[in-house]
């Protein structure tokens, strides 16, 4: 079981994705809605992977990510948005360590989640 932090503002996809990280995948987890509130948390939560939208209100995902690496959290960083990439591989090159798209298989963000927990 590994401790999630679920980023993203729209209250209905936390909310799916949190159950389904917490009764299904068996993890620990922590949801906010903005990623200064994710900024405010991590330390305090200290989690084992974070799953973080990039299309948010308050700042997107890209400048979160910079954000948290500023403050020092090693952790994996899942990108998980309904943003598609304009080539492959594109939000790994941009410093998160994997890609699930928000429209696939909810078994893939179970699985990336345990597989980046592991490291």
């Amino acid at each position: 079981m590994a401790k999630v932090l679920l980023v993203d503002d729209v209250y209905t996809a936390r909310s799916m994705f949190e159950r389904v990280l917490r009764h299904v995948g068996r993890h620990e987890v922590l949801s906010v809605s903005s990623g200064a509130e994710a900024l405010a948390k991590v330390h305090e939560f200290a989690p084992d992977v974070i799953v973080l939208d990039i299309s948010m209100a308050d700042r997107d995902g890209l400048t979160v990510l910079r954000d948290l690496r500023a403050q020092g959290i090693t952790c994996p960083i899942i990108a998980h948005t309904a943003r598609t990439e304009k080539t492959p591989g594109e939000f790994v090159a941009q410093g998160f360590d994997a890609y699930v798209p928000k429209t696939g298989n909810l078994t893939n963000l179970l699985s990336t989640v345990r597989d980046l927990a592991k490291r």
